[in-house]
């Protein structure tokens, strides 16, 4: 491989480099937001299943310590030793009470007093604060206990609730969950795997039955595992810019190369116009000489061999005649006076001659122009050249009871020539040579005459493009622009 430009190097930035990097660093970012989105609804959907845990728990507590209250309230007056039987049975079967006892009056139980008033204000269970005892996390439930008989207060069960048992469970349930559980007072009644810390981000979830508060902290993510999510994205970036470079390389070497063809063709005209230019009046006036000795000699010799050879050297001094003008068109054109023509008259001037070689060559003519006029700023005689050159090409392609069209009309703001014949046709793969110097598919073919209508219709800004069809024939369609104004003008 040989060594980059610096226009490659230039573009290879541009295209792979630059692209890859902004492409792997929006990537990047697009998987960090995405992967945290997924690590928030995660920690959310935790969240609601641990305080839902929390509040299943609590509302069961509840429940069984009002349902012994309902019974006892139902019997009373009811003796000690059936009420502490009654406790203990509680006690023994249900492991998240860790302490359960009966009070018949408001005296303080582990700072539980206003918590035991409220109870008897309200009639209602009341859960008090967490507090720490012997390692335990206990929260005291108080419920109070109503005579059936004078709906009055009589007692109150006075329950130390594990939480620390709930947090067991969540730890089972979920190792990695990461969450702290508060009261209304934003003490801590329990953690799990790490504290709170205030550059985490957390979600918040508050419980139903008590006031307490659930945050649960978003994991931050693995760098690594983000990067390793991310790469098989990242390298198809690269691919894609790197065949997206390929590419253009492709289409700017193929333009390249196009471009060194034009201007190959350019410096062959080029070169054909300068030998023209400096050879053309030398081979005439030597080619002028050799005609009128060869024609003094065919007065002289009379005989009919001698006769048909001043025929054949005539002759192939006419086609080197012809080759000299077609040399002279491909090089540096003359000044030359245009006029406004209209192209129907031009036509009609070259009918009897296209129409008596089409008789020469048995072949149907027909000529079809409409009967707007369409004027043109052109040379007749460059013009003529390029039509009788086009007719010509279309009679000798096409073998006997062929068909020539000649056809004009207007498009637009150009005047449209189209010269159709039902010939033998061009292959597809010779088309892109046509209008070469010296390209011709004629054994006696120059390789001059299409080039030669093609510089001067592109003198006159016009177009040509040849369309054909292998053993239908071929339709060639020239097109010069239409003119408005009377003007005369020079070409050098």
């Amino acid at each position: 491989m040989g060594k980059w430009k610096l226009k490659d190097i230039l573009l290879y930035i541009l295209i792979v480099l630059v692209p890859s990097i902004l492409g792997s660093i929006y990537l990047i970012y697009w998987q960090n937001e995405r992967q945290t989105a997924i690590a928030k609804e995660e920690t959310a959907m935790f969240a609601h299943i641990h305080k839902n845990d929390i509040d299943r728990f609590i509302a069961e507590t509840i429940t069984r310590l009002e349902t012994l209250a309902f019974i006892i309230g139902g019997n009373l007056p009811m003796k000690h030793k059936q009420m502490e039987s009654i406790l203990n049975g509680l006690l023994d079967d249900d492991q998240r009470f860790d302490r359960l006892s009966f009070l018949a009056d408001e005296r303080e139980v582990n700072g539980s007093k206003y918590w035991i008033k409220l109870a008897r204000q309200t009639k209602k269970t009341v859960v008090s604060k967490a507090h720490k005892e012997n390692d335990k996390i206990l929260t005291t439930i108080v419920t109070p206990i109503i005579d059936l008989s004078s709906e009055q207060v009589s007692g109150f069960l006075i329950a130390d609730v594990r939480l620390d048992y709930i947090k067991n469970i969540i730890k089972v349930v979920n190792p990695h969950i990461s969450f702290c559980l508060y009261d209304s007072d934003r003490s801590i009644l329990f953690a799990t795997k790490q504290k709170r810390n205030e550059k985490i981000e957390m979600i918040s979830v508050h419980l139903n039955n008590v006031p307490w508060k659930i945050e649960a902290y978003v994991p931050p993510l693995d760098k690594k595992q983000l990067l390793l999510s991310s790469i098989h994205w990242i390298l198809l970036i690269v691919v894609v810019t790197h065949i997206i470079f390929l590419l253009i390389k492709y289409w700017l070497l193929k333009r390249a190369t196009m471009y060194e063809r034009i201007q190959n063709e350019a410096q062959k005209l080029e070169l054909v116009g300068t030998l023209a230019a400096s050879t053309a009046h030398e081979i005439r006036n030597p080619l002028a000489g050799i005609k009128g000795f060869i024609q003094l000699l065919s007065e002289k010799h009379k005989d009919q061999e001698s006769q048909l050879y001043f025929s054949v050297i005539e002759k192939e001094i006419a086609r080197i005649n012809q080759i000299v003008s077609e040399f002279l068109v491909l090089g540096k054109p003359t000044a030359q006076k245009l006029e406004r023509c209209d192209l129907r008259e031009i036509v009609t001037e070259l009918h009897p001659i296209i129409e008596s070689q089409a008789h020469l060559h048995n072949v149907l003519y027909t000529l079809d122009f409409p009967s707007i006029p369409l004027p043109i700023f052109c040379s007749k005689d460059h013009l003529k050249q390029v039509i009788l050159n086009l007719a010509k090409n279309a009679l000798e392609s096409m073998p006997k009871n062929g068909m020539l069209t000649i056809s004009l009309s207007k498009e637009k703001t150009w005047a449209k020539l189209q010269v159709k014949d039902t010939g033998c046709g061009i292959p597809k793969e010779m088309l892109d040579k046509i209008f070469q110097p010296f390209f011709t598919l004629k054994e006696t073919g120059t390789g001059l005459g299409l080039v030669v209508c093609k510089r001067i219709i592109e003198m006159y800004d016009g177009k040509i493009t040849i369309d054909s069809v292998v053993n239908k024939g071929t339709t060639v369609t020239v097109l010069l622009p239409l003119q408005r104004e009377e003007r005369v003008d020079t070409r050098e």
